[in-house]
């Protein structure tokens, strides 16, 4: 097994001399006689911990932690403090920064020992573990992603054969029952699909394609379907579009669409009876123009404790075996991942009135002139 590294970084040959007699053979060690020296060699060749020396000249222990530990690269690096100083304010001051212990001078090649020891063997658990959990997360997206695949290709047959036989069939028992199976089969089928859609997002395909097309033509496509999910239901479906909306945008069309359709699915679905809405303006938030899209009903409400978990995976407000909508949960997931690739925000409130209102966020894009397309 590859030996572990220390760097031992103080300005005093003698100490550097203590440490490393404390140390043994049983580590690789590195050293350094200043604050700059110990970044630049850090930065090349990251070691497992670092002894660092609080009282130098020049960059002082206190600033070389503060840098490592605001550099992505090398902020899980632990570092202990070697110091003749035992103020509390100091000590304080060192674990805030992000050390994990201190040595004080005079050093004891036994406390040393033990505590180097116990910091790595930490580290070495702590490293392996985001290695399983790292191992795990890929395993379960490439199970989303073959499982997915496989449960689409024959169900796909299973529709259509079902339509095929639902328009030849005269019998009405029959017909009922055909329409049972067709009804499942494309339920199952959209839950195959958000499967799909999750394992691509996560992988790569996931970036957005930003191009310029109308709103106005794009919204009317939206409200279309929207109302005729929510005539099923027997909703009511209202609408209200700000006049100040401009003619064409930039985003990811494609992207925008399964958003909007997912939200106003969803508030279809958990509406029993009264209306849903869709709202959609430009303002303007931190100096920046946005588009805003609100899509309200008058459904069962969320908990206040549920408004941001139900953007988890797998998540639905009501999360019993016995719940009233089935699901996995996945379409907020989906609504929420789009949106950050979108570099936009998506919540929940409750309506004062009842019901649900889910806001979207992202941000207006205006084209340039020469490349807006025709109507």
């Amino acid at each position: 097994m590859k030996r572990q590294t220390v760097m031992i970084v103080d300005d005093t040959p003698a100490n550097i001399e203590i440490l490393s007699e404390s140390l043994g053979d049983d580590y690789e060690l590195f050293f350094a006689t200043s604050g700059l020296d110990a970044l630049e060699l850090i930065r090349a060749d990251k070691p497992d911990l670092i002894l660092l020396d609080i009282m130098m000249p020049g960059m002082d222990g206190f600033e070389l932690c503060a840098i490592l530990k605001g550099d992505p690269s090398t902020r899980d690096i632990p570092v202990i403090f070697v110091t003749a100083m035992i103020e509390e304010e100091q000590e304080i001051k060192g674990l805030e920064l992000g050390a994990i212990d201190y040595l004080t001078k005079p050093i004891s090649p036994h406390i040393v020992r033990a505590r180097v020891k116990n910091h790595l063997e930490l580290k070495r658990y702590r490293d392996l573990l985001e290695q399983l959990a790292s191992a795990a997360e890929r395993a379960k997206k490439e199970f989303l992603r073959s499982v997915s695949h496989e449960l689409r290709t024959p169900l796909t047959p299973i529709i259509g054969m079902t339509d095929l036989v639902l328009n030849q069939e005269e019998d009405d028992n029959k017909r009922k029952y055909l329409g049972m199976v067709q009804k499942s089969a494309l339920r199952l089928l959209g839950i195959v699909e958000d499967l799909i859609e999750t394992s691509r997002l996560e992988g790569e395909g996931g970036a957005p394609e930003n191009a310029t097309f109308h709103l106005k033509s794009f919204l009317d496509i939206v409200v279309m379907e929207a109302r005729a999910m929510a005539d099923t239901k027997g909703l009511a479906f209202k609408v209200h579009l700000d006049p100040a909306l401009p003619e064409a945008v930039v985003t990811d069309q494609g992207m925008l669409h399964k958003i909007l359709v997912m939200l106003l699915g969803n508030a279809v679905k958990f509406t029993p009876r009264g209306a849903v809405g869709l709202e959609v303006r430009q303002q303007e938030v931190a100096g920046e123009p946005m588009l805003q899209f609100a899509v309200s009903d008058t459904g069962v409400g969320i908990d206040e404790a549920d408004l941001e978990r139900i953007f988890g995976d797998f998540t639905q407000s009501d999360g019993s075996i016995t719940r009233s909508y089935p699901g996995l949960g996945l379409g907020l997931t989906l609504a929420r991942r789009m949106t950050e690739l979108l570099d936009g925000s998506i919540w929940a409130e409750n309506s004062p009135d009842g019901g649900s209102v889910f806001q979207l966020q992202i941000p207006l894009v205006l084209p340039d002139a020469n490349s807006i397309p025709a109507t």
